[in-house]
C-alpha cells in the first residue's frame, strides 16, 4: 500500500525504505534525487538518514522523515 501526501515547494525529503536487496535512503528536494544509498542493515540506514534530517534542520530547511512501516 502506498501513502501519496503533497509534499509543500523547498522541503527536503529524505525517505529509508525496506527493497528486496537492503535498505535505501533517499533525499529529495522538489521532485529531484539528491542523494541515493543502500545499506545492508536498516540500523545503518537509519543513522545515517537522521544525521541527514539534523543537518538539513541545522541549516533552516523544512524536512519531512519518511520511513517504511516494515522497518521495526
Amino acid at each position: 500500500m502506498t501513502i501519496t501526501t503533497s509534499v509543500p515547494n523547498n522541503t527536503h525529503v529524505i525517505e529509508v525504505r525496506d527493497e528486496s536487496y537492503g535498505y535505501t535512503l533517499a533525499h529529495r528536494l522538489n521532485g529531484r534525487v539528491l542523494y541515493v544509498a543502500t545499506y545492508q542493515n536498516n540500523h545503518d540506514a537509519m543513522r545515517q538518514a537522521k544525521k541527514l534530517v539534523e543537518h538539513e534542520k541545522a541549516d533552516g530547511h523544512e524536512v519531512m522523515f519518511v520511513v517504511d512501516p516494515r522497518i521495526g
